[in-house]
C-alpha cells in the first residue's frame, strides 16, 4: 500500500505547485501591491476621471439617491447608466494574468506613453485617487489588457500587467471612452407610466392623424382626442401606445453633422412633432427629421425609400442627435394607422 501513497502525494504536491504558479492571483502576484488593480467594495467609488492623451476628459461622479441610478457627466449631463455599471464590474472582477515579458516592457510603456488612457478612482472623503490606472493596448491575442497601476501608498508600478476578466473574451481598454457625446445619458422619455399626464403627436411631413391621448376625468381610463373629439378605440390599444412612452431613448448625441448643417437642421421643416406632458408640469418635445439615404433603400412592396430606413435625425432642447427607426417606427405607428380608422389624414 505504502508504494502507491508515495506517487499520489507527489502528484498532488505538483498539481498545488502548478496551480500557485500559474494562478494570476496568487503567490508573488498576489503579495505585489502593484498586480492590486481590483476594487473589493465598488459601492465606495464616488467620480471616476478618465483622460486621454488628446485632451479629452470624461468625469462621472455618483448622484446619490437618483430615482434612475444616474451619474453625473463633467457637471453637465447624465451619464449612460450601462456605461458606469460596466466601469463597476470591471473594477471588481479584474484580475492579473502576468506581467509583460522583460523583451516587450520597454514597447508596452512606450504605447501608454503615447496612446493610453488615464483612470483616476476615487473612493467616499477623498481629493486622491484611491487607484490609477493607466491602460494600454491589447494583447496580440486580444484577450488581455496592458495596465500599470498606480497606488498613493506605493506610488507607480515600475512593471505592467496583463489584465483580463475571467470568462469575459476580449479587451478592456474600449470601456474607457472619453468622448462626451458617446458618454452621455440617451434617454428623452422615460418615467412611470402614472407620471404621464398626455402625449401627443403630430405628423408634419408624414401620413397620419394629430391625436392626443390622456387619462378620462376619472382617472381610470385613457382616451384618445382629435379636434376635440374622442376617438372610438380599443383601451388595450390605447394603454400599449401609453407604456411606449415609458422609456424612449435617443441612439446617440452624437449626429455627425457639422456645427453648420445642425443650425440647418433646427430651422428645417419636421416629419414629425411629439410631446410628452407630465403631472409634475414638465413639458418635454422632440421634434423629427428625415435623414437622407447613403444608400439605395426599398421598402416591402419594392417601392425606393425616399428616406433613410433605419435612422432619423432628432431635435431635443436644440440639441441633435440621432435616432433608430427600428425604435421609433413602432412608437409613430400609432397615428400613422389613425386615417385607416376613417379618420382624415393631415398629410397634404
Amino acid at each position: 500500500m505504502k508504494r502507491f501513497v508515495f506517487p499520489i502525494v507527489v502528484l498532488v504536491l505538483l498539481s498545488i505547485g502548478t496551480y500557485s504558479a500559474l494562478s494570476p492571483e496568487s503567490g508573488r502576484l498576489d503579495a505585489d501591491l502593484s498586480t492590486h488593480f481590483a476594487v473589493a467594495d465598488t459601492a465606495a467609488v464616488q467620480k471616476i476621471r478618465i483622460a486621454d492623451n488628446n485632451g479629452r476628459v470624461a468625469v462621472v461622479t455618483r448622484v446619490p439617491d437618483h430615482p434612475l441610478g444616474l451619474w453625473t457627466l463633467n457637471d453637465r449631463y447624465p451619464a449612460r447608466k450601462d456605461a458606469t455599471d460596466l466601469l463597476l464590474k470591471t473594477f471588481k472582477r479584474i484580475s492579473v494574468r502576468q506581467p509583460v515579458r522583460a523583451s516587450a516592457k520597454e514597447g508596452v510603456l512606450k504605447m501608454m506613453a503615447s496612446a493610453g488612457k488615464r483612470v483616476d478612482i476615487f473612493t467616499k472623503d477623498s481629493s486622491t485617487p484611491f487607484k490609477t490606472w493607466f491602460i494600454g493596448t491589447p494583447t496580440q491575442s486580444h484577450t488581455g489588457t496592458h495596465m500599470l497601476l498606480e497606488l498613493p501608498e506605493s506610488g507607480r508600478s515600475e512593471t505592467p500587467y496583463v489584465t483580463h476578466i475571467e470568462g469575459f473574451t476580449g479587451f478592456l481598454s474600449t470601456r474607457f471612452f472619453t468622448e462626451e457625446n458617446e458618454w452621455r445619458y440617451t434617454g428623452v422619455y422615460e418615467s412611470s407610466a402614472d407620471e404621464i399626464a398626455a402625449i401627443t403627436a403630430i405628423p408634419v411631413d408624414d401620413i397620419g392623424t394629430t391625436a392626443t391621448l390622456r387619462w378620462n376625468s376619472e382617472g381610470d381610463q385613457i382616451v384618445a382626442e382629435h379636434n376635440g373629439q374622442t376617438l372610438d378605440l380599443p383601451q388595450r390599444m390605447l394603454r400599449d401606445q401609453w407604456l411606449r412612452f415609458k422609456k424612449v431613448h435617443v441612439e446617440t448625441w452624437n449626429s455627425h453633422l457639422s456645427p453648420e448643417a445642425q443650425d440647418s437642421l433646427r430651422s428645417s421643416p419636421l416629419a414629425w412633432n411629439i410631446k410628452v406632458d407630465y403631472k409634475d408640469g414638465r413639458e418635454v418635445n422632440l421634434d423629427l427629421h428625415w435623414k437622407a439615404p447613403i444608400m439605395e433603400e426599398y421598402d416591402t412592396e419594392g417601392r425606393l425609400l425616399p428616406h433613410d430606413g433605419s435612422r432619423m435625425y432628432a431635435v431635443y432642447k436644440g440639441e441633435c442627435a440621432l435616432v433608430q427607426t427600428f425604435v421609433f417606427n413602432p412608437i409613430l405607428d400609432f397615428w400613422r394607422a389613425l386615417p385607416q380608422m376613417g379618420l382624415q389624414t393631415s398629410a397634404p
